[in-house]
């Protein structure tokens, strides 16, 4: 009882010294108080800002040590799309000059059931998903033939005229690309860029466009696809100080209308062309474009270049005269607009 008397007597003269109004008023002792009120404040704040990231560093150590790798094949269809998805880009055929000679060493993935490559269009890092499994190489070839755009190109530099026709060899193909992927192909833009030596005639007024030996090829090589459902012509013309870039435009127009119709030289007809501009290399005023109007049945119609409806297409009875007076037709609603802003 005495020690505990003595502790009691203790606590209340420390408790007297603390009521003090002289050490309540002494600012020596109210600054060490706020200073250990900070440090303990600061030292809550780090511990509290601490402890998640030592606790998501563990996990992520754990995550590491324990994680068990899988096949890419065992995830499901949907998600292996989507990685695919990611990757794909569109054809380009021919492939650039630049990395032909690379590609010729890894690009030119042949195939058993064709002696053609059945993709060769731009050269990517990305496309070395083609050398995993025949499985992968059969997935992602079906999502580049139905999400992409084939842009097929003809120019000087893949296609030379010949003098002698009959000659060529009939599986002369103008692009390298396997029966396989062309039956499976949805989207395809075709442009061609024309000189008037590639019509294969010393005069354009005396040819037959029914007769023109490079729409033919094309024609040939596109009549097995049977997926097609948005085709497009770009037709461009180079300069030629002799002829009229005219003769190009109308002879591309006489060959292609009929494509993928009765009225096509080919069987089967092969696809049905929804588009067709004409452009030049240089400088030009501006040309119509062609294109079908669902709304007609799939009818020709012109247009404008900013989409306003001009008029009905002729049809392959079209004279020269007549394509040339389509072609430049002056647009009604672009004229009255044109003078409504010069009015203002």
């Amino acid at each position: 009882m005495a020690r505990t008397s003595q502790i009691v007597e203790h606590i209340k003269t420390f408790e007297d010294f603390i009521r003090k109004p002289e050490h309540a008023q002494d600012p020596s002792w109210s600054s060490i108080s706020n200073q250990a009120f900070m440090d303990c404040a600061t030292l809550i704040t780090l511990l509290a800002a601490a402890i998640p990231l030592v606790a998501y560093l563990v996990y992520r150590r754990y995550e590491y040590t324990h994680r068990q790798p899988f096949r890419f094949l065992d995830l499901p269809q949907e998600l292996r799309d989507m990685v695919y998805a990611n990757l794909i880009e569109d054809p380009v055929y021919p492939p650039p000059r630049s990395r032909e000679n690379y590609r010729k060493g890894l690009w030119l993935l042949s195939s058993r059931a064709t002696s053609a490559p059945l993709y060769q269009g731009r050269l990517h890092d990305k496309n070395c998903i083609f050398l995993v499994s025949k499985q992968l190489y059969r997935e992602y070839m079906d999502m580049i033939c139905k999400k992409t755009t084939f842009h097929l190109t003809v120019s000087p530099q893949n296609y030379q005229p010949s003098s002698t026709p009959s000659t060529s060899p009939p599986n002369d193909h103008i692009w390298n690309i396997g029966k396989d992927t062309l039956q499976n192909l949805k989207t395809c833009s075709l442009k061609l860029i024309t000189t008037s030596a590639m019509l294969g005639v010393t005069d354009p007024r005396n040819m037959t466009s029914s007769d023109w030996p490079l729409a033919r090829k094309i024609h040939e090589q596109l009549k097995s696809t049977k997926s097609i459902t948005n085709l497009t012509l770009e037709a461009k013309a180079l300069g030629d100080p002799l002829w009229n870039p005219l003769w190009i435009w109308y002879h591309a127009y006489q060959s292609f209308i009929p494509i993928g119709t009765p009225l096509s030289h080919t069987r089967p007809f092969g696809p049905t062309l929804s588009r067709m501009t004409f452009t030049l290399d240089t400088w030009s005023p501006g040309e119509n474009y062609l294109q079908r109007d669902d709304r007609r049945h799939g009818r020709w119609m012109w247009y404008c270049m900013l989409g306003h409806e001009l008029a009905c297409d002729l049809g392959p009875q079209m004279t020269v005269r007549e394509f040339c007076g389509r072609l430049y037709q002056e647009c009604v609603r672009c004229r009255t607009s044109g003078e409504d802003e010069w009015q203002d």
